[in-house]
């Protein structure tokens, strides 16, 4: 008897592995996702779907605002901006990290010293950007200083007072994530590839960046999709700047929840489009299994 049972047991023992994860992913992500989507179909202020009242009237209504175009462009603009923008900060960074210090012990120390600031509560990281943005802070003063500008420009409450916060708040997690891709790959190869005619250019770019690319994809991801669905930062910082996670937030406080939904699910479909893209094109695929 217990032999066909071990035998069943060894059947389907993958599938039992990756039970609470199958089930962690749907009561947590697809459910409630399926629930976004349903309450999306109906109106007013319902916060539970009723099936008798389903109705694509939200959508046609922000699809045929041109408003929303707008609020969308701006959005994912940002978005895209800021992970670009955060990206080429971060990858000479943890470039320099990977192969310009040797010591293991400086590297654990530097990667410290970036992890020790997170460790500071947003909004006071947010503030003390006052000081330095404002328009007595430290940036005009020395710009009015050396004579380049005579009055104060306005830095803080615009997009690159948001530019600026964004990739802050966000640039560890895109040095992470290449750093770790870096130190992976053997300095063999780079030597090899140089003492065969390689240039320096074409070394780091056919095996230093191409073997890094699944660092600076998750991180790229990261950034992306944390800039996306931020609506406290902007509500701050962007100076009235209309943001789609701002939108959900404020059609949420009045408790607009299909509408909400409905600018969430249409932010939810625009973001894996563009995840897509941008997976396909780096075809993550093929780096991770060769």
């Amino acid at each position: 008897m217990a032999r066909p049972f071990t035998r069943v047991i060894e059947k389907y023992s993958k599938y039992l592995m990756i039970t609470p994860a199958v089930v962690t992913y749907t009561v947590f992500l697809v459910i409630p996702l399926a629930m976004l989507v349903l309450l999306s179909l109906n109106t007013g202020s319902k916060a539970v779907f009723d099936p008798s009242e389903i109705t694509l009237k939200n959508y046609i209504d922000v699809l045929s605002d041109p408003r929303f175009y707008r609020i969308a462009a701006d959005t994912f603009g940002m978005a895209l901006l800021t992970s670009a923008v955060t990206l080429g900060i971060a990858y000479p960074v943890a470039y320099f990290l990977a192969f310009k210090v040797k010591s293991v012990r400086v590297q654990s120390i530097v990667l410290f010293l970036l992890l020790a600031m997170y460790w500071v509560d947003w909004s006071v990281r947010s503030l003390a950007w006052l000081p330095i943005l404002g328009d007595k802070g430290l940036v005009n003063q020395i710009l009015i200083s050396l004579g380049i500008i005579s009055e104060p420009m306005r830095l803080l409450f615009s997009r690159l007072a948001l530019l600026i916060i964004w990739v802050q708040t966000n640039m560890l997690f895109m040095i992470f994530p290449i750093y770790l891709a870096l130190t992976r790959i053997d300095p063999e190869l780079i030597s090899t590839a140089k003492a065969l005619g390689a240039s320096d250019w074409k070394a780091f770019w056919h095996i230093t960046f191409k073997l890094s690319l699944p660092g600076v994809v998750v991180g790229l991801v990261f950034v992306f999709v944390s800039t996306l669905g931020d609506y406290a930062t902007p509500s701050l910082w962007a100076g009235g700047l209309h943001m789609l996670g701002l939108t959900v937030h404020s059609y949420a406080s009045f408790f607009m929840w299909p509408l909400a939904a409905t600018y969430a699910t249409l932010m939810l479909i625009i973001s894996l489009i563009i995840l897509s893209l941008i997976l396909r094109i780096s075809n993550i695929k093929r780096i991770f299994y060769e």
